[in-house]
């Protein structure tokens, strides 16, 4: 039987803070796209590059709206709250 996201959550905050950062950088090579062969890593980091940068443009030129930290944060713990 599979276990459930709590225990695991649970499992997690009960560990050393090296075994927590080996967790987290297994999750994190599961989650990572450049492992993918159609998905090249230069060409990944090149997209993330070109986005950062238009992204900078517009909001240097007035275009892009930006939203207070204070107020992403309130959405998401709005947001987890409601999907958790």
């Amino acid at each position: 039987m599979a276990r459930s996201v709590e225990q695991i959550e649970h499992d997690i905050e009960s560990l050393s803070a090296a075994d927590k950062e080996r967790v987290f950088k297994h999750l994190l090579a599961e989650f990572d796209p450049r492992d993918e062969p159609e998905a090249p890593r230069d060409e990944i980091e090149a997209e993330w590059i070109a986005l950062a940068e238009r992204r900078a443009q517009e909001i240097e030129n007035g275009t892009a709206k930006t939203v207070p930290l204070d107020d992403v944060m309130r959405r998401a713990r709005q947001r987890l709250n409601r999907d958790g």
